[in-house]
């Protein structure tokens, strides 16, 4: 989707600049700094989720100074179940919040049905065992998109959306979008169901019009892992397990 949504805005005159989470977290474990901080099971470290994190907020802002103009537009893909990215749903008191909550930006929320979901389950598999782009590599193994899963799951029943019970069941539409509603309760959020599943032609990596990527250099990565670095372990265990922040206050 987000592919398609580059595309479509390239050929309406739109120059698109992408910001994705697997591209960057790529970044971030690829410098000798983040050799710190392993992949263990396909799980980033959380150490390097805080950094990504902090240093987006700081992208997002710096790239709202330097495009002021319309004819720009950025995407970002940010999961946001365990502080993939979750920082841009939070608000902080930074120069980045009034782009995050201003009207000019909105948070589209894809919702697959039962049948799309397991149809992305299937190409999850094909990817890991025939690529058809060299980033489909960093794709969520199924085993992954599972756990991801039960982390919504986990959070539904925190916030008082769903009972105990969930937990172990397969994938629910409605449990799912009203997570994240709930995690997106401060942003301008749209929920697009998705219904049909469309033949595969391609990698989702690949553009008509190649994007602008933005992306950490060295000395941002070395920069921020220093940063989340110098937290006292347990404060770095709370916040990675506490990412959500405030939101299951007040409602």
């Amino acid at each position: 989707m987000l592919q398609q949504f580059a595309i479509v805005a390239s050929r309406e005159g739109r120059t698109v600049h992408l910001l994705q989470w697997d591209v960057v977290r790529g970044a971030f474990e690829g410098h000798p700094a983040g050799a710190r901080y392993p992949e263990v099971d396909g799980v980033t470290h959380a150490a390097v989720r805080r950094a990504v994190g902090l240093w987006a907020r700081r992208a997002v802002s710096e790239w709202d100074r330097r495009h002021p103009g319309g004819e720009h537009l950025l995407a970002v893909e940010a999961p946001l179940i365990g502080d993939r990215l979750a920082s841009l749903a939070r608000v902080r008191n930074d120069e980045a919040e009034a782009l995050l909550g201003g009207t000019s930006s909105t948070f589209f929320v894809p919702a697959p049905s039962d049948e799309v979901r397991r149809a992305i389950e299937s190409s999850r598999i094909r990817e890991a065992r025939t690529p058809r782009h060299e980033r489909e590599r960093a794709n969520a193994a199924p085993p992954l998109l599972e756990l991801l899963w039960q982390d919504v799951v986990r959070l539904g029943v925190r916030f008082g959306l769903a009972e105990q019970e969930w937990t172990g069941r397969g994938y629910q539409r409605d449990l799912y979008v009203s997570v994240y509603r709930r995690l997106l309760r401060d942003r301008t959020a749209v929920v697009l169901e998705i219904d049909d599943v469309l033949p595969v032609t391609g990698s989702p990596y690949a553009f008509d019009t190649v994007p602008v990527e933005i992306l950490p250099s060295h000395r941002d990565v070395d920069d921020f892992l220093t940063v989340v670095g110098s937290l006292p372990n347990g404060r770095l265990r709370q916040e990675a397990e506490q990412w959500y922040g405030d939101v299951e206050e007040g409602g």
